[in-house]
């Protein structure tokens, strides 16, 4: 891109079938307008199923499954490097991010990050001249006392386990036939609490703030060439339930998938789910507003995208971080072109399977390679951070041990291998591989692969793996 300024607004969570411009319900007017007069990705594939690796795969430009320390098992390693939000893991080792070619080229590069993942004690800042990130700054900063000395005590992985174990200890004193549902109550009671600490029940998770920002930063940048990357987070769960329905809704994915929340209850997240969205789209038009006023929009590129969609029990699973069906693998991407604060009017749309991946070489001006095959990752779970006390309570718990076995399950790697109009799950495990035709089956209702297996051998063959 030879423009004077690249902005990427990484709409985190955001599922492309959720969305109406895809088929979807959801009403996003600023980005469809974006997309009636730029160019629309009908089939763009996130590299991976949550968020670290998928902005890893984007800022280096490489698979998801090639970049180091993305094959790590979680819940083998639970007992270490599970903190609250990953702080003790780097990702990045010292390669070149699309920050650091931008810079090279001339630009100056902000990262602008709602999400603790796309951070700098990640290391997904790197390269990055300017970072500003509302959940570190604001959010962990204004936790109560005793909240900040719980999360610096359970940094130290000794001492993490020391207290799951006096708290195991402690249960022996509840009555074998109540155990069950006082392990339930417990993690409905920490569920809701977190709800409220952490502000599920508003529509927004840091746009606002961040915008505000934006406009401060951009009021001296404006005689510089800039490339401005923005995570928003209003796509992520949990959502304001209270907007859609009176009653309290659970929100825990590990509870929805073992069988223990209604088919209400689903339909009130999702709504919610639609809220936010819908939230999300005003404030990307307040987004738009502030880069016009700065002269961004005298001569840029903007591009919108997410970084993974969401699973609302879709083949079994809940919210992200699953097995790659296309509600989790597929986003929505669009990009529009400025001149002269104007959008240059031109109707584009591309129906073939589109990585993500390939963002780092549009930005960076290189070509992309034509008919390549496309990969989503799945590296497996890693809300582990309950495992350890999941293994010392599941012989004396059935719902301690449905949830470790659900994760367990989950826990197994998969990479969704896209090419021309099908589509192989492949699963690094005893799971049986499943594939789909893109073109009359989206939904993924029709596995194909017992009809189709010379084809589904040469899908494996690109993804390096021998046939089974």
């Amino acid at each position: 891109m030879n423009n004077r300024n690249v902005v990427l607004l990484i709409l985190d969570t955001v599922s492309a079938k959720a969305l109406k411009m895809y088929g979807g319900t959801a009403l996003m007017p600023n980005l469809e307008h974006l997309s009636h007069n730029g160019t629309q990705y009908n089939m763009a594939i996130a590299p991976s199923t949550y968020t670290l690796p998928s902005h890893l795969s984007i800022f280096l430009g490489k698979r998801v499954r090639a970049i180091g320390g993305m094959k790590i098992s979680w819940m083998k390693s639970s007992d270490r490097m599970t903190d609250p939000f990953m702080k003790k893991g780097r990702y990045m080792n010292g390669e070149i991010t699309i920050a650091q070619m931008m810079e090279y080229f001339g630009y100056k590069s902000a990262l602008f990050s709602n999400n603790p993942f796309v951070s700098a004690p990640t290391g997904l800042a790197d390269g990055f001249s300017y970072v500003d990130n509302i959940f570190i700054d604001e959010k962990l900063k204004s936790n109560k006392l005793w909240i900040k000395a719980i999360l610096h005590l359970i940094q130290s992985d000794l001492t993490r386990k020391s207290l799951i174990r006096l708290a195991c200890e402690v249960s022996r004193l509840v009555p074998e036939n109540r155990l069950d549902s006082t392990y339930l109550w417990l993690r409905k009671v920490l569920n809701r609490y977190f709800s409220r600490e952490y502000g599920y029940y508003g529509l927004d998770c840091g746009a606002d703030r961040t915008n505000k920002v934006l406009d401060r930063y951009l009021k001296t940048r404006a005689d510089t060439k800039n490339f401005i990357v923005i995570n928003y987070m209003e796509g992520h769960e949990g959502y304001p339930t209270n907007l859609v329905t009176d009653s309290y809704i659970e929100q825990d994915k590990w509870m929805h998938m073992v069988g223990w929340a209604s088919q209400e209850e689903l339909n009130a997240i999702r709504r919610a789910y639609a809220k936010r969205l819908e939230y999300l789209d005003f404030e990307i038009g307040k987004t738009l507003g502030v880069l016009k006023s700065n002269g961004i929009l005298e001569d840029a590129s903007v591009i919108i995208t997410s970084d993974h969609g969401q699973a609302f029990m879709e083949h079994g699973q809940m919210f992200h971080n699953v097995f790659p069906y296309n509600e989790i693998s597929m986003v929505p991407l669009v990009i529009a072109e400025f001149k002269y604060e104007r959008q240059i009017r031109y109707k584009e749309s591309k129906d073939g399977p589109f990585s993500l991946t390939n963002l780092n070489s549009m930005i960076a001006g290189r070509a992309i390679s034509a008919g390549s095959p496309v990969f989503s990752d799945h590296t497996g779970i890693t809300e582990v951070w309950d495992a350890y006390l999941l293994r010392l309570l599941r012989q004396r718990s059935r719902n301690a041990d449905s949830i470790y076995r659900k994760k367990l399950e989950l826990d197994m790697p998969a990479t969704a291998i896209f090419r021309n109009s099908y589509k192989l799950i492949h699963y690094y495990g005893a799971r049986k591989d499943e594939m789909y035709d893109m073109r009359s089956d989206i939904c993924e209702s029709d596995n194909i692969i017992d009809r189709k297996r010379e084809i589904a051998h040469a899908l494996l063959a690109q993804n390096g793996t021998q046939r089974r």
